[in-house]
């Protein structure tokens, strides 16, 4: 008992060092000491969602906006219905100038254009009424991105409110829009430009980041020389998939936003950092990476601050201590009975490393899920780990003693193949569809790396060398051993070995999709090192698939260990 309250605290000590080192706070060079120009205001929480019509009450907008005082000059809004007509009255008390935005759609259906109509009424009244506070006007928000309205009509509403305002009036699209339908730009006072490397057909880089601002500035500027122009949206996620070599952290979303304001300063640009909150109503439409471009966080506190180090994960030292006490707790219960000092070592170990990587999924997936708690899906996914991690652990227990006790009361083998299947439905979603679905590789640490940790553990136990999946949990000796489910374990490897190569080509497909990439590239002699590139840009991507080779080799073994296949 004394020996394994000891390693106990030794390992709990480790574990704090390693939680510390991996979440320690990171130098980062760039730093703002000032206002930002103006950040994207969109005052939803929680379970608000303006497509639902479930908007905020004047109250929250004017908190909101309270919030933002002192660190901003002034907000960009994309409507003026849904909550924001508020808005200018709130930021002329407060001090703060508007962008003020009409949120246009397609207007082939009476709603759609009763609410266009309703749109930009708000717009020429919010323009009229703060003359003073609404310097500018934008009359739609990526439409011709969208595909929403043609040109004509576009313009049509342009020339609308041009003749009813006295701001400069604009219209927002990504920035290549503007060159392939100058007639809109032409029709501007003001020309607003979306720059964001990230979203880009071919992503760019944090690195690469301020040489591509520049780049699409200087190319609306020769397209229209003497246009104002101003970058309406840019900025960086902070949390969800990576793009390429495109990496989605807090570091290079601090990073970014930190550095925009200085490169304005050196090129006299004007620009909007998108945006001022986390948007859980966007996951629904972008998955995590479109809901996390906030320089402050869902619950409205800053991510960053705009000089010195920066810490990724800030709540590391309370996920911590859920995780060490998780783990003492796990290895004091199943590590009854263990003798040998270097057992008790290995399994306290093990202990407090699936505590780390279940603990991990957990916080993760109730971070990127929104109102987690109420949706079963995100419960399976955070429980599934959990369980599976108690099997692990009690099956390790078990060959640690060489006892016949099963630790597959946790249903370890079924979870195992359950997480296998997962994976390969995963992996084709992101073939499919892969331009917003995040890459799951927190949601497999746990059977991942508790798999094929188990699988060493029992080699060396058993001292054959043996990896394979028969055995690593007890119900699966006797149907295995016969070879009654060689086919769903041949079905198994093969599934992830081939998603496991089909995850980076994945990256090159949703590349080849960019509405661009193939007449920027004409020739497959430009297309192939770009493919190729993407393919292997992407780390995450790359790591996700590893996981899945990790994941098929205990059934690999297995195939290989089956009698009728020595024969």
């Amino acid at each position: 008992m004394i020996q394994r309250v000891c390693v106990c605290l030794l390992t709990a000590m480790i574990a704090v060092v390693c939680w510390w080192w991996f979440d320690r706070p990171v130098p980062v060079t760039e730093s703002w000491d000032g206002p930002l120009q103006s950040v994207s205001f969109a005052p939803y929480r929680g379970h608000q969602d303006p497509i639902d019509q479930d908007v905020p009450p004047p109250e929250q907008v004017e908190a909101d906006l309270k919030s933002l005082v002192g660190h901003v000059q002034a907000v960009r809004t994309y409507g003026t219905t849904r909550g924001l007509e508020v808005v200018p009255k709130f930021a002329q008390a407060l001090g703060l100038k508007v962008t003020m935005g009409a949120w246009l759609t397609s207007d082939h259906t009476p709603v759609g254009a009763a609410a266009n109509d309703a749109e930009i009424a708000g717009l020429i009244d919010a323009a009229n009424r703060y003359p003073d506070t609404v310097t500018r006007v934008i009359v739609g928000n990526e439409v011709l991105l969208r595909n929403d309205l043609p040109p004509e009509k576009l313009i049509a509403y342009i020339q609308r409110v041009k003749a009813a305002v006295k701001q400069p009036v604009s219209y927002a699209d990504v920035w290549v829009f503007f060159l392939k339908h100058p007639d809109v730009a032409q029709a501007l006072d003001v020309i607003t430009i979306h720059v964001l490397p990230f979203w880009e057909d071919e992503p760019v880089s944090i690195e690469g980041a301020e040489e591509h601002m520049i780049h699409a500035v200087e190319a609306i500027r020769a397209a229209f020389p003497g246009k104002p122009i101003l970058i309406g949206e840019t900025g960086w996620p902070s949390m969800g998939r990576d793009r390429g070599a495109a990496v989605v952290n807090t570091i290079n979303e601090a990073r970014y936003v930190r550095a925009v304001p200085d490169i304005a300063k050196r090129h006299d640009l004007d620009y909007n950092i998108v945006e001022a909150f986390d948007q859980p109503w966007k996951a629904s439409l972008e998955n995590t990476v479109g809901a996390n471009w906030g320089i402050l966080d869902a619950g409205r506190t800053p991510k960053f601050a705009m000089s010195g180090p920066v810490t990724e994960v800030a709540d590391w030292p309370r996920r911590a201590g859920v995780a060490i006490v998780a783990g003492l707790a796990v290895m004091l219960w199943f590590g009854r009975g263990l003798r040998g000092l270097n057992d008790t070592v290995v399994l306290a170990l093990l202990c407090q490393g699936l505590a780390w990587l279940a603990v991990t999924t957990g916080f993760h997936i109730s971070a990127v899920s929104y109102q987690w708690s109420a949706q079963a899906w995100a419960i399976v996914r955070v429980g599934a780990p959990v369980v599976l991690a108690f099997g692990i652990v009690a099956r390790a227990a078990a060959l640690l003693k060489k006892t016949q006790s099963k630790g597959d009361r946790w249903h370890g083998e079924a979870l195992t193949v359950g997480f296998a299947l997962y994976a390969m439905v995963w992996t084709a979603l992101l073939v499919v569809d892969g331009r917003y679905r995040d890459i799951p590789e927190i949601d497999f640490a746990v059977p991942c790396v508790g798999v094929a940790v188990l699988a060493i553990i029992r080699a060396v136990v058993s001292g054959s060398g043996d990896l394979s999946f028969i055995g690593l949990f007890p119900s699966s000796l006797k149907a295995l051993a016969d070879g009654r489910r060689r086919p769903l374990l041949i079905m198994l490897a093969l599934g992830l070995m081939i998603a496991a190569v089909l995850s980076p080509v994945s990256e090159a497909v949703a590349l080849a999709q960019g509405q661009d990439f193939a007449r920027d590239h004409p020739t497959w002699a430009d297309r192939w090192p770009l493919l190729l590139n993407a393919m292997l840009a992407n780390r995450e991507m790359l790591i996700w698939a590893i996981m899945q080779l990790i994941m098929a080799m205990p059934f690999i073994a297995a195939i290989a260990s089956m009698p009728r296949l020595r024969r």
